[in-house]
């Protein structure tokens, strides 16, 4: 009995790591970074504001993490991430603000945003706790990141 007992523990582990391999496999397509850059909007003084998203996703130990920095006329936020997911999506999960913008809007884990694949291979945003600040018709499922580049 002891020996069956050992048999299936092993092949337990053995499940355990290929799961853990195929996640960080799967993701590791998603590494690079991704820029978004809102359509200016005309402020009241009469000049234009900008804001712009990036997101460099990478591999750290123990998995796929990720810096969000989002820049503009009044918004400054560093972010990192935890990148959670496969090869068709991921979702943008707050870890820790790396300044002091941003660190009571978020709760460690809450989800920021998803990012997902179309079958064309376009990236598609899905908002959640973060969303575009300059404008209110933003639509969810439409292109705003664009991949610039892999390591």
């Amino acid at each position: 009995m002891p020996a069956l007992k050992m048999r299936i523990l092993s092949h337990f582990i053995l499940l355990i790591l290929l799961v853990s391999c195929k996640s960080s496999s799967s993701l590791k397509d998603w590494e690079g970074n991704y820029v978004y850059e809102e359509e200016p909007v005309k402020a009241i003084a009469g000049y234009s504001m900008g804001m712009t998203w990036s997101l460099e996703v990478f591999q750290e130990e123990g998995g796929f993490v990720g810096n969000l920095e989002v820049n503009g006329q009044q918004t400054a936020l560093k972010i990192k991430t935890r990148i959670e997911g496969d090869q068709d999506q991921i979702q943008v999960k707050f870890v820790q603000s790396l300044d002091e913008s941003g660190r009571d809007q978020f709760k460690v884990g809450e989800n920021l945003f998803s990012l997902q694949k179309n079958k064309d291979g376009n990236i598609l945003t899905v908002w959640q706790k973060l969303e575009p600040r300059l404008s209110e018709k933003y639509h969810n499922g439409q292109e705003y990141f664009i991949k610039k580049n892999t390591p």
